[in-house]
């Protein structure tokens, strides 16, 4: 089940979905309902609730890189 989270004012959602045995995994960051960022990686080896929670975390890390620059 994709994972949502609120952060610093930001939506970050991540969602998995398998693929020839890996997972593709993606996450989208939306602010006031619109798109600011979407994007996706690959994992192996993982069950799909890490891999969903793995999307979540890139993309708050993301949004902390915004804050250092």
């Amino acid at each position: 089940m994709p994972q949502r989270v609120l952060f610093k004012g930001y939506t970050v959602s991540g969602a998995a979905r398998e693929d020839d045995g890996k997972w593709q995994v993606s996450y989208v960051i939306e602010k006031d309902q619109q798109l600011i960022q979407k994007a996706g990686f690959v994992l192996s080896h993982c069950a799909v609730g890490a891999a969903e929670n793995a999307a979540v975390l890139r993309g708050l890390q993301r949004i902390n890189e915004w804050d250092d620059e």
